[in-house]
């Protein structure tokens, strides 16, 4: 599964220390355990001063091009108040050969709209939301599950207009397609396999936590951190979420199906975090 972290800081700020250089840092993650390469993309997405979202992307692996990956780092931390970086371990729920599922055009984090995504998790019915979409599903330009849940969430956002609502509603409706077509997936018991998101506008970072229990594997580099419980912590002028811890500091933990919204406002950080209360579809065990 992918590693992604979220960054929001009162003022720019140069962040190569969590992204490039401490131990556990996100580009060390991307070679720190042979088997668990994150190898099928990486990106950066971050806001100009007009509030545009943009992405810095590549289709390599970032443990061959780590040098791009901190160039990369450097312009968009200290050019934004948010920052959204993915590492890319491509999920493959259609069975796609390597030359469709790889590519700059499904490589994460997506933009469109005022805001920025990144996903880890797999949707396992991408086919059956994108029919759900309506004018959206001409905004999807690969064939990546991440990017369906992300026009997904952008269609609930022009009918609920708040993006915690949309992500909501977005799983809710996920769920309840998956009723009318589990039975053509029997071998599996929900719509997904993971729906950690992260989803950012320009002054704004909302962040679920939603991941399926008893996983045998654990984080990459923090032993016995349980793996797809997202890690936090604030610092001094910015908060910071995380797959997996980034450095050996103190992380809090957050629990599944915590939502959290972050609102930069007259210089401060503003943290909310509320439970969203499942349907029994929407626990993954």
């Amino acid at each position: 599964m992918c590693r992604m972290t979220a960054i929001i800081t009162k003022k720019p700020t140069v962040r190569t220390d969590i992204l490039c250089d401490s131990g556990k840092a996100l580009l060390k993650q991307a070679d720190a355990v042979k088997g668990r390469f994150q190898d099928d993309g990486w990106g950066m997405a971050y806001f100009t001063r007009g509030s545009k979202p943009l992405a810095l992307k590549s289709a390599g692996a970032a443990r061959a091009e780590k040098a791009a990956f901190r160039r990369a780092a450097l312009a968009a931390s200290s050019g934004s108040n948010v920052l959204l970086a993915h590492l890319r371990d491509a999920s493959n729920p259609e069975g796609l050969s390597r030359s469709r599922l790889l590519g700059l055009k499904n490589t994460q984090p997506f933009c469109g709209n005022g805001f920025a995504f990144a996903h880890n998790g797999t949707l396992y019915i991408p086919n059956e939301i994108k029919t759900t979409l309506g004018k959206y599903s001409g905004f999807v330009k690969g064939i990546n599950d991440s990017e369906v849940l992300f026009w997904q969430i952008m269609k609930m956002m022009d009918a609920y207009g708040t993006a915690d609502q949309a992500i909501e509603m977005a799983l809710d409706e996920i769920n309840t397609i998956w009723l009318s077509c589990k039975k053509r997936y029997p071998q599996r018991n929900a719509p997904y396999s993971g729906m950690n998101i992260m989803l950012a506008d320009s002054k704004n970072l909302w962040v679920l936590c939603h991941h399926k229990k008893g996983w045998a594997k654990c984080a990459l580099l923090t032993p016995g951190w349980e793996f797809g419980r997202l890690a936090w912590r604030r610092e001094k002028d910015s908060l910071v979420f995380s797959s997996e811890p980034l450095d050996a500091g103190y992380w809090n933990k957050l629990s599944d199906l915590d939502l959290v919204k972050v609102s930069l406002a007259k210089g401060k950080l503003e943290l909310k975090i509320k439970k969203m209360y499942p349907k029994s579809s929407e626990v993954l065990i």
